[in-house]
């Protein structure tokens, strides 16, 4: 996204040799496993959040 520098002050304005910041790619999540109904028995999906109890953070 480029910005328009035709009313601005020469100290103002962006250097030459400056360029714009790339944006950060967003992390990938893990891939997701088949539902739990087509999982093997004892199976988990990795990549969702863990049922924590909330007082003590323990897994349930």
């Amino acid at each position: 996204m480029s910005t328009n520098d035709e009313n601005v002050k020469p100290e103002q304005r962006r250097p030459k040799d400056v360029n714009a910041v790339p944006g950060k790619p967003e992390p990938a999540d893990a891939e997701s496993m088949a539902p739990p109904a087509v999982q093997p028995a004892g199976e988990g999906d990795k990549s969702e959040r863990p049922v924590v109890n909330p007082v003590t953070g323990a897994a349930l």
